[in-house]
């Protein structure tokens, strides 16, 4: 019961938190230069009756909070409005967009976690030796090192010098695993080198205060191997800065995904932000930074979620 009512608790806190982002949005949006209306009507826009009816039809001569009733309520119906500029639904032009970004983010996830979990395992029991700081010196440099310098790096070898790989664009699961993978193997690179960084160091540092715990130190006068004491014993108390850290690099990841769909143009929501803004299509801005926002709240809403199923002190303080 406990559960279930900081669950409820926590939801009705996170759908504050998307209401304040649509409004904030829909009134930046509104501050951004430009006329939507000008890149409709081009060199009409001087026709003041076709200026005034365009207007009128998409609603931009009512009041600002008028506006923002109307897009919320359609908002929560599914209704996200119409791109100014293609006529398309914007629910359309995020379902197009939203696989390749998707795919990217939890491919990006999964990888760094399998490799960041092992390497700070070993790190933190081989804390000092040659090993540990072979990995630090390894994270410290791949977190200086700029996700766009690294870019190029991948390109040059591995694209342009050796063929590997294409240098740009996108082939869907639909053409198969194979060329799918390889479409997206360098952002993918870029992506799990600087998160695999962080979620190592982040992960030794907390391993290695709690193997100087007595229960450790328990366990390790049991006889028990040492796989068993670092996976069964000290990685789950060990764990809750990682999971912490591992939902807000959704938010992190959106972030890094407009700049490398950019560079390997790659059709993703973050190249449809960017696009969308360029060509004062303020409706599509919107729904993608709502989807954004909902997909982070909905992320970490399931991270304190966990934190309840893997520390019961979490359960109670929230009962």
């Amino acid at each position: 019961m406990g559960i279930l009512k900081g669950a409820v608790t926590r939801l009705l806190k996170l759908l504050a938190v998307v209401l304040v982002v649509s409004f904030l949005t829909f009134s930046l949006t509104k501050l951004l230069p430009g006329d939507p209306v000008v890149v409709l009507l081009g060199p009409q826009y001087s026709n003041v009756e076709l200026r005034e009816a365009v207007q009128e039809d998409l609603g931009l001569n009512r009041p600002f909070l008028v506006q923002y009733g109307q897009y919320l309520g359609n908002a929560v119906q599914g209704d996200l409005g119409r791109s100014y500029t293609s006529s398309f639904k914007t629910t359309t032009l995020l379902k197009q967009k939203l696989p390749a970004t998707i795919e990217l983010m939890l491919l990006a996830q999964l990888f760094s976690f399998v490799l960041a979990v092992p390497l700070a395992m070993l790190s933190a029991f081989r804390s000092n030796s040659r090993t540990d700081k072979a990995i630090t010196t390894a994270s410290f440099g791949l977190i200086a090192l700029p996700g766009y310098a690294f870019a190029v790096f991948l390109v040059y070898f591995f694209a342009l010098r050796f063929n590997f790989f294409p240098a740009i664009g996108f082939r869907p699961l639909s053409d198969g695993i194979g060329p799918n993978l390889r479409s997206i193997a360098l952002p993918l690179a870029v992506l799990v080198a600087g998160l695999t960084a962080v979620y190592t160091r982040l992960l030794r540092s907390d391993l290695i205060s709690t193997l100087q715990e007595d229960f450790i130190l328990m366990a390790r006068s049991k006889g028990l191997p040492t796989w068993h004491i670092l996976l069964r014993h000290a990685f789950r108390p060990s764990s809750f800065s990682l999971i912490t850290v591992f939902g807000i690099q959704f938010g992190t990841l959106i972030g890094g995904a407009v700049i490398l769909e950019q560079f390997f143009v790659l059709p993703g929501i973050g190249s449809l932000a960017i696009e969308s803004i360029l060509k004062r299509d303020y409706l599509v801005v919107q729904g993608v930074v709502l989807v954004i926002a909902i997909s982070f709240v909905l992320v970490n809403f399931l991270i304190d979620i966990l934190y309840s199923i893997l520390d019961p002190r979490v359960r109670r303080t929230g009962a």
